[in-house]
């Protein structure tokens, strides 16, 4: 028999439909990729009709029973909230950790936000992910940048990106990017058996439309991109859900593709480039050390690369008319760091930048 691909389908929901496996639908139509498109005819390979009327999900298996298995218990700290989350892990272990909302932040939007830094360290799960790091030097800049972020399964549901998760912290939100949904794409891309084990499962998914769709399924219908992200925000057992997902191999190696194409990559990038005093040079000429390389990639993660780019040239500006240097490639990059620490009207921005200038990475041109 055949199907016709409806919006929002995708090559698991057809084949739970029918009974029948991604694996199968793959082989039988002869397709190069998971990718569907709206209209596409799909040939069923089954022995018998199956009728196309949804069956009722027993009971006891809906997503929302499902959700139970992650527990969490309220502390009432007087002015704040402690949680005590406990969840199953891949191994079969049972995980606890502790969370906390209304987190004394002067970024906090959300006091029913929690923030949790987690238990699934960078640097035990580095062999996990080393192959894919084109040089030995991304790890530890990356390690660097963890510190000052969280572990794999780390959260914050606190401030305006709405819900951010992993060693990164990527954001959920649209307008802080979502590179949060990119990480969950490239996640079921890769495993989409953990994936559903993880997220689909519990009535979580990611569609594939030109930009990546997170979708939640609640008791009022699906909700999408930010209302799901805020969804999971304020409900603490599919945040927790989350946290449980950061022991995943697959989803500790789809954080860090991401972070490697979307802040290392790019911030590093030998064709970047930037105007300093009218001239356009290569960036790769004028911060190229150890140190400098991380204060790219730092401010390309925090403010993205357009922003990290408008800082970096105030600073290099700054330290060019006070030096009198004329030949950039010998800039004094620590005293770049300074210069951009020197700026930042936040505490806590100030602070951040200047830990680099103590962070064992080198300054030697």
């Amino acid at each position: 028999m055949t199907h016709t691909v409806q919006a929002k389908e995708t090559l698991f929901s057809i084949a739970k439909k029918y009974s029948t496996n991604v694996d199968q639908l793959i082989k039988i139509n002869g397709l190069k990729s998971n990718n569907l498109f709206i209209g596409q005819v799909i040939k069923i390979d089954l022995p018998t009709p199956v009728t196309t009327t949804p069956k009722p999900v027993p009971t006891h298996n809906t997503v929302f029973t499902l959700r139970n298995v992650f527990l969490v218990k309220k502390e009432n700290k007087g002015t704040y909230n402690n949680y005590v989350l406990t969840y199953p892990t891949p191994t079969g272990n049972v995980n606890t950790g502790m969370m906390r909302d209304n987190y004394p932040s002067p970024n906090i939007a959300n006091p029913k936000g929690v923030s949790y830094s987690g238990l699934s360290l960078f640097q035990t799960n580095i062999p996990l992910f080393s192959d894919l790091c084109q040089q030995t030097f991304y790890i530890d800049l990356l390690h660097y940048i963890a510190k000052n972020e969280g572990c794999f399964d780390a959260v914050n549901s606190y401030d305006r990106a709405i819900f951010s998760f992993g060693f990164i912290q990527f954001t959920g939100g649209l307008a802080s990017g979502s590179m949060l949904t990119r990480v969950l794409q490239r996640f079921k891309t890769k495993d989409e058996y953990a994936f559903n084990d993880c997220f689909g499962k519990y009535g979580m998914n990611v569609q594939n439309y030109k930009v990546p769709l997170f979708q939640v399924e609640t008791t009022t219908g699906i909700k999408e991109g930010d209302a799901a992200y805020l969804e999971i925000a304020n409900n603490l057992p599919l945040t927790t859900a989350f946290i449980a997902s950061g022991f995943r191999r697959s989803m500790i190696r789809s954080q860090v593709e991401i972070a490697l194409e979307e802040y290392v990559l790019k911030a590093l990038s030998p064709t970047q480039m930037i105007v300093i005093n009218g001239v356009n040079i290569a960036l790769n000429q004028i911060l190229k050390t150890q140190g400098g390389f991380a204060l790219r990639v730092d401010l390309c993660v925090n403010r993205g690369l357009g922003g990290s780019l408008i800082v970096l040239k105030k600073a290099i500006e700054q330290v060019v008319a006070e030096s009198g240097i004329k030949d950039l490639s010998k800039i004094n990059e620590k005293r770049v760091v300074e210069m951009v620490a020197q700026n930042d009207i936040e505490a806590w921005k100030k602070q951040r930048v200047l830990k680099i200038l103590n962070s064992g990475f080198s300054f030697l041109k």
